[in-house]
């Protein structure tokens, strides 16, 4: 009875997350007439667009591991001045404001761009090619990030007896690394492929017309210019579909993870090195400078200019600044506390004959959030308040919730791989001394906390960024900055939209890296 009155917060978090869902999909479809699905089904453009989302999603998922295996390996066995910053960065551009990453990626690879005025070379960037460099931009470094969690349950053991033994980083990663990697390569590819797939503002900025167009963009189509119900929540449903089909694919010929109960605090056993090695950690660490230090440094360069200081002074700059704080802040807040209402859940499962199965569903549960575009998520919400009386007035909580809810699958990335390795290590002393609910957090703050520091800083700078849901419910007194910098954008007003992603871009950096030296402590950038 003890027990189940400690998780009753996380069972009430959970049924709320639930029940908001549900509540807006039963709005949306109660304004939808299913009768006009099957017409739906009949349009060619239709399965066009789907090959299109199901190819370029594919496509980049499949470089975004594929650079990123070499690279973690590379992380993991290599310690060289700047790689703290490196992985900082690689936290950011995961979750770096996607039109902001846009504008670097134009200045770099664009047709008067950084590497056409150096080499020459001009890349077709309108079209798949600039949709695949934008997706490997955002989820190849997720991706390291991702496979460093599953390199830091190794036993230290293991490492010891490699390095005894002599082990080459052929051998090493063959015979120990590989162990681990393959396992968390299949969550780590559903989520990407789930991010891609729904990719919106990449596509609709860098698809270059109609034959670059995905599920997403056409939900955006049927609602920004159509409002047309009955076509935005039958794409939407086929998109869960898919996405859902494929993640129980995937799932069903993957690997079963079990977590390993590994030591505390890591020795660094170092294992043979080859000039091979060191040749593949150089190729594995070039290909991170030219697909993403490029575009972050052109996202700074304005920075150098007159108009910069300019624009430091307008107050409607400072008013979306306001205005994105205002909405970051709770969204991030409510998102931590969900992922740790999903993360006690699962571990409450875990080592449960009768439950055993039920962690891996908790998990997916929460991921399957990016299954369904946020903007059929808060139009649904709309309906289902303006329903109980709430009208325009609950559109600041909508942005708040909505923003929430779409980055709690990267605060379960963060926090559950820590959650179960606790759970794991000190389980049976908890049982025996009797330890629950908080005191086992106070006795595990010091072991989790950078997660936690982690996944805050992913919630924050996600909602942040956000414009899709903003736009379209901002209103004059609800602009966040990447609204206001699409709407200077679409004025003409390129220089100040650039220098306004600067501001974009430095608060973003500010706020993760106060998210992770307050809570995650001086020592939480350890891989």
């Amino acid at each position: 009875m003890n027990t189940l009155r400690g998780l009753s917060p996380a069972l009430f978090g959970v049924g709320v997350f639930l029940f908001m869902g549900a509540a807006s999909l039963v709005a949306l479809l109660r304004y939808s007439d299913v009768s006009a699905w099957w017409g739906y089904l009949q349009q060619p453009y239709l399965w066009r667009v789907v090959r299109f989302s199901l190819w370029q999603a594919l496509l980049s998922s499949g470089i975004s591991l594929l650079i990123a295996v070499p690279v973690a390996s590379c992380l993991m066995h290599r310690r060289f001045v700047g790689r703290a910053l490196l992985l900082q960065l690689f936290s950011v551009s995961m979750v770096v404001p996607t039109i902001v990453a846009i504008l670097g990626l134009v200045v770099v690879y664009g047709r008067t761009g950084w590497l056409h005025q150096v080499f020459g070379v001009n890349v077709p960037l309108y079209g798949l090619t600039g949709i695949l460099l934008a997706h490997v931009f955002f989820n190849m470094p997720l991706a390291v990030r991702l496979l460093l969690q599953g390199y830091d349950l190794i036993p230290a053991g293991q490492w010891r007896q490699a390095s005894q033994l002599g082990f080459s980083r052929w051998a090493a990663f063959r015979w120990i690394e590989w162990h681990y990697i393959k396992k968390a390569l299949p969550g780590a590819f559903v989520l990407i492929f789930m991010l891609c797939f729904s990719s919106f503002a990449v596509v609709l900025s860098l698809g270059g017309g109609p034959k670059s167009s995905t599920l997403e963009v056409a939900i955006y189509q049927a609602l920004r210019f159509e409002f047309d119900l009955d076509k935005a929540s039958f794409l939407a449903l086929l998109q869960v579909l898919i996405c859902t089909l494929f993640a129980v694919l995937v799932y069903r010929l993957a690997p079963v993870n079990r977590q390993d109960a590994s030591v505390l605090g890591q020795a660094n056993y170092s294992v043979r090195d080859s000039t091979g090695a060191r040749s593949a950690d150089g190729l594995a660490l070039l290909s991170v400078f030219v697909l993403v230090i490029p575009p972050f440094l052109a996202i700074f360069d304005p920075i150098f200019s007159k108009v910069f200081l300019q624009t430091l002074q307008s107050f409607a700059l400072w008013q979306a600044v306001w205005v994105s704080l205002k909405i970051a802040l709770p969204a991030a807040f409510v998102s931590l506390l969900l992922g740790v209402c999903f993360s006690v859940l699962a571990r409450f499962c875990m080592d449960r004959a009768y439950l055993s199965r039920l962690p891996a569903k908790i998990e997916h549960l929460g991921n399957m959030i990016l299954m369904v575009p946020g903007l059929v998520i808060a139009t649904g919400l709309f309906l289902f308040l303006r329903d109980l009386g709430w009208g325009l007035q609950s559109s600041y909580w909508i942005v708040v919730w909505v923003n929430a809810v779409m980055a709690l699958p990267f605060v379960l990335r963060a926090l559950m791989p820590v959650m179960y390795q606790q759970e794991t290590r000190f389980r049976n002393l908890y049982l025996s001394l009797g330890v629950r609910s908080w005191s086992r957090w106070c006795l595990e703050w010091s072991l989790v906390r950078a997660g936690v520091a982690q996944a805050l800083g992913y919630a924050l700078l996600l909602s942040l960024g956000d414009m899709g849901v903003i736009a379209l419910f901002g209103s004059q007194g609800l602009v966040s900055l990447p609204l206001y910098l699409f709407q200077l954008i679409g004025s003409y007003r390129l220089e100040e939209g650039a220098c306004v992603a600067v501001v974009l871009m430095s608060l973003c950096l500010v706020l993760f890296y106060l998210s992770s030296r307050f809570i995650g402590g001086a020592s939480h950038v350890k891989h």
